[in-house]
């Protein structure tokens, strides 16, 4: 009876199993997948939103937010090529680097305005003198300050560390 009882012992705890392997796959793992399959269908669909959502920004971006921009960016335009050349107030800024930079101006020599790549444009000589990087200093000042400056030639002589010289540079503008 021994045998019998373990083979029946046996057939029960494998129906048992069958029983529970069965339950759990109808009662717990099916509907987790199909939970599952639904929570990635949302995913996708949500990302598909947020994609056209984001499309839709980068068509058409806040108008208070371009205009600003657009401010700021014609602010830094009208700072870098002025309307009008206004040599005169170039001329105040770069008496006052140099005097900020240690670079003393002993003359200046404006030329006849004109015109070249379609801008106003005019040539002006700075007689100067200071130390390397007093120098240095001033011509960084210059070209920091702004406004488009074109430093075309630095001519002089070195006596004692002390440049004597020339610089020639261009200021631009839209008109003249």
């Amino acid at each position: 009876m021994g045998a019998k009882q373990a083979r029946l012992r046996f057939c029960v705890m494998a129906v048992l199993a069958a029983v529970l392997g069965a339950s759990f796959y109808l009662l717990s793992y099916e509907p987790q997948r199909n939970a599952l399959r639904a929570k990635e269908s949302e995913a996708v669909s949500l990302r598909r939103e947020i994609e056209s959502a984001a499309a839709f920004r980068r068509a058409h971006p806040d108008p208070a937010k371009e205009a600003k921009s657009a401010a700021e960016r014609k602010r830094y335009l009208d700072a870098m090529l002025p309307a009008r050349l206004e040599a005169g107030a170039f001329l105040a800024g770069a008496e006052k680097r140099a005097a900020e930079s240690g670079v003393t101006l002993l003359g200046v020599v404006p030329e006849e305005p004109g015109t070249a790549g379609g801008f106003a444009a005019e040539k002006l000589r700075f007689s100067v003198r200071g130390d390397y990087f007093a120098l240095m200093d001033f011509l960084y000042a210059l070209e920091q300050r702004g406004r488009f400056v074109k430093i075309d030639a630095v001519r002089g002589k070195t006596e004692d560390g002390i440049f004597n010289g020339t610089i020639e540079l261009w200021i631009y503008a839209r008109a003249i």
